[in-house]
C-alpha cells in the first residue's frame, strides 16, 4: 500500500477526534480548509485522490497544525492557480506536438534519402 493511502486510512480513523478537540472555531475555518484542499489538488502526490480524501487530508493538516492558516492566507487566489495550470497544460501540449513533428519530419527525411 502506498504511503498516501496509509496516511488516508490513519486520517479517516482519527478525523472525528481531531475535529472535536480543535481549538479553532469550526465554522470560521471552513474556507481555509477548502482552499487548502484545492491546493492539494495541484500537488502531484494528491492529484489522483478523491475529493473527499483530499478534504479529509486538508482538515487534518489544518487542525493539527501541519499547515497554518497564515500559510493558507499567503496562497495566491485560486483563479490564478487555475490559469497557471491551464497555461502549463498548453505549454506541455505544444512541446509534445513539436517533438512529434520533429520525429515525423526526421523519419520522412530519412525515407526521402533512401
Amino acid at each position: 500500500m502506498s504511503k498516501i493511502k496509509e496516511e488516508i486510512e490513519k486520517i479517516n480513523k482519527e478525523i472525528h477526534k481531531v475535529i472535536l478537540s480543535s481549538k479553532y472555531d469550526k465554522y470560521k475555518i471552513v474556507p481555509y480548509i477548502a482552499r487548502w484542499a484545492a491546493e492539494l489538488k495541484y500537488k502531484e502526490e494528491y492529484k489522483d485522490l478523491l475529493d473527499s480524501e483530499r478534504i479529509n487530508i486538508a482538515i487534518n493538516d489544518v487542525l493539527t497544525g501541519k499547515v497554518s492558516i497564515e500559510d493558507i492566507k499567503k496562497l495566491p487566489p485560486l483563479e490564478t492557480r487555475k490559469k497557471l495550470s491551464i497555461l502549463q497544460n498548453v505549454i506541455a501540449d505544444s512541446s509534445e506536438t513539436k517533438e512529434t513533428e520533429k520525429d515525423t519530419s526526421s523519419k520522412s527525411s530519412k525515407k526521402n534519402k533512401k
